[in-house]
């Protein structure tokens, strides 16, 4: 993907972790404030493109949800499925003041659709683009994930990838959320994979490299990108 649309979708995730009132009044502006879940997102719809991005983690009911990583069957009910996702993420995100609301933002003249949230925002990323494909087929989907957790399975990455493979997720050094819940508790990463900044090391946790500032200052420089000409 275009670097600069990846940089653009960071700024994005970045600005959605400030006062999303002040956008209520914009027009082809939506914000999603669930109650119920405490889910916070910025949908803007541009022309034909309609670009949602999710908040990440900013309350004790978000971190309730980013802890409950029990794994709970997807599609909606189907038994039979062997799809595994994270409990909490997929409560959160099925509820009717986020799903729905985003749901009826799918109008017919939108054809492209980019998605991006960094953390607890990026794991509602996946939920959301995966879900939006297989409703809303026929659209050019763009998934840009900054510092996220595994989501699912072995089963639902390999349905996610094939349904939204334009997905580039975004690592930056040995960020601690990017490998969390384990791959031995059966979570795998989906999206191909864009490693930012000090290497990556196995047993090697840190809390700074999940923070938005490193993001940003490791990702243009990967880019050789002028903060002032992004």
């Amino acid at each position: 993907m275009d670097p600069y649309e990846i940089v653009r979708a960071f700024e994005r995730s970045a600005l959605v972790y400030g006062d999303l009132s002040l956008f209520r009044h914009q027009k082809n502006t939506t914000v999603i404030d669930d109650a119920a879940s405490e889910v916070q997102a910025l949908i803007v719809k541009e022309n034909n493109t309609l670009y949602i991005t999710f908040r990440g983690s900013n309350s004790k009911k978000d971190w309730q949800t980013n802890l409950t990583f029990w794994q709970k069957t997807i599609p909606y009910g189907n038994t039979a499925s062997k799809i595994r996702v994270h409990t909490g993420f997929i409560q959160a995100y099925k509820s009717p003041g986020v799903r729905d609301k985003i749901h009826a933002l799918m109008t017919s003249d939108v054809l492209y659709i980019q998605v991006a949230g960094h953390s607890h925002g990026a794991a509602l990323s996946i939920l959301c683009a995966v879900d939006l494909e297989y409703n809303f087929p026929r659209r050019d989907y763009r998934v840009f994930l900054f510092g996220c957790p595994r989501v699912g399975n072995r089963a639902f990455q390999k349905s996610y990838d094939r349904r939204v493979p334009q997905t580039v997720r975004v690592e930056n050094g040995n960020d601690i959320i990017t490998k969390i819940p384990f791959a031995s508790w059966g979570f795998h990463h989906v999206g191909t994979l864009l490693h930012i900044g000090p290497p990556r090391l196995p047993l090697v946790y840190s809390c700074n490299d999940h923070r938005l500032e490193p993001y940003d200052a490791n990702l243009r420089s990967c880019f050789a990108f002028n903060k002032a000409l992004a």
